[in-house]
C-alpha cells in the first residue's frame, strides 16, 4: 500500500507538470508562476502554471490557505503572492486531499501552522515517510476530521465538508456560506489530472486511495445542494453551479449505465463495448489512473461479492 501511495503521490506531480515539461523540451525556459484572482472581499483563487490550484482567505489576524500547490518553489511563490495582498501571516492550511500536486508546496511554509485534513489524508501522507518522495513530517496535519464541521477561524465562518470518499477517501471541500464560494479540490477538475483519461468528460478516482465513483456522485450532489454560485476546482478555471451540474449529470449518467450493466452480469469488456470511451490516454498507468468506467465496474462488482 505504501508503494502505491508513493507512486500516486509522484505521478500526480509529474503528470501535472507535463505542459511545463513540453515547453522545456521545446527549448523554452519555464519558470514557476501563480496567477491570483480576487473573487470576493478577502477571498482569492490561485492558479499555478503547473499543478493543483490553491486559494486563500484573509481573516481578522491571519490567512487561511486551501491547498499548497505542487512544489516547494510554487509554495514559496504562493506565500509571496499572499504577502502582496496582506501583511497578515498564514496561520491555517486546509488540505483537500493527499496528492502531491496539492500538498508538496507545504515544504516552503513555516512550521507551527494549524494544518487541517481528513484523517485518511494524513494517513496517506504518513505512508510516504520511508519512500524516495517523503512528505515533510514537520508539516503533517495536526488537526484531522472524519466528517463535516462548521467552524469559525480567525473571524471567518467556514464549513469544512466531507460527504464521502470520492477522488480519494480523504477528501475535504471548503464552503464559505457568506461568500457563496466552494473550494472543491480534485472532486471537480476541468483539465489536467482530473480528466486525463477522458478529457473534460468524467472524473479521476484514485482506487489505490480508496476513492469511489458512488462517493463522487454523493459528494457532488451535496456540493450542488449548497447555496453557492462559485466553485473553485482543483485544476482548471472557476466554475459556475451550472458548470458543475453539467459535469454531475454526465458522470451520474455514466455511473448509472455501468451499474445497470453490472446488474445484468456483464463483464468489464462487455461494459466497455456497450459504453465506449473516447480520448483515453494509453500512455498512462491504468493502475494509477484508471478510466472512470473501470473504477465503477470494479467498485460495483466488489460490492456484489461482499
Amino acid at each position: 500500500m505504501k508503494r502505491h501511495l508513493s507512486l500516486a503521490f509522484t505521478l500526480c506531480c509529474t503528470l501535472c507538470l507535463l505542459a511545463a515539461s513540453a515547453k522545456a523540451q521545446a527549448g523554452q525556459r519555464v519558470a514557476p508562476s501563480i496567477s491570483v484572482t480576487q473573487l470576493r472581499d478577502g477571498v482569492y483563487f490561485a492558479e499555478p502554471n503547473a499543478g493543483g490550484n490553491a486559494g486563500f482567505i484573509v481573516g481578522d489576524n491571519g490567512v487561511i490557505v486551501f491547498d499548497a500547490t505542487t512544489s516547494p518553489a510554487l509554495g514559496k511563490l504562493l506565500l509571496a503572492e499572499i504577502a502582496k495582498v496582506t501583511p497578515k501571516p498564514v496561520t491555517t492550511v486546509i488540505l483537500s486531499h493527499s496528492d502531491g500536486d496539492h500538498t508538496s508546496g507545504l515544504a516552503s511554509f513555516p512550521t507551527g501552522l494549524t494544518i487541517i485534513a481528513h484523517e485518511n489524508c494524513k494517513a496517506d501522507l504518513v505512508a510516504t515517510a520511508n519512500t524516495r518522495n517523503p512528505f515533510p513530517q514537520d508539516h503533517l496535519p495536526n488537526k484531522t476530521l472524519t466528517k463535516s464541521e462548521t467552524v469559525t477561524i480567525d473571524g471567518v465562518k467556514l464549513q469544512i465538508l466531507h460527504f464521502a470518499a470520492a477522488h480519494t477517501s480523504g477528501d475535504l471541500q471548503l464552503y464559505l456560506p457568506q461568500q457563496k464560494i466552494v473550494f472543491t479540490g480534485d472532486v471537480i477538475a476541468t483539465n489536467c489530472c482530473g480528466n486525463v483519461r477522458g478529457p473534460q468528460v468524467y472524473t479521476l478516482i484514485h482506487p489505490q486511495k480508496n476513492g469511489s465513483g458512488e462517493g463522487w456522485v454523493r459528494t457532488v450532489k451535496g456540493l450542488l445542494a449548497l447555496n453557492a454560485d462559485t466553485y473553485l476546482p482543483g485544476h482548471g478555471e472557476v466554475q459556475t453551479k451550472a458548470d458543475v451540474q453539467q459535469r454531475f449529470d454526465r458522470v451520474e449518467t455514466r455511473f448509472n449505465a455501468v451499474k445497470k450493466l453490472v446488474a445484468q452480469g456483464k463483464t468489464l469488456e462487455q461494459v466497455k463495448q456497450a459504453l465506449p470511451d473516447t480520448g483515453l490516454d494509453p500512455s498512462l498507468d491504468p493502475v494509477q489512473f484508471p478510466d472512470f468506467t473501470t473504477v465503477v465496474y470494479n467498485e460495483l462488482t466488489r460490492k456484489q461479492k461482499s
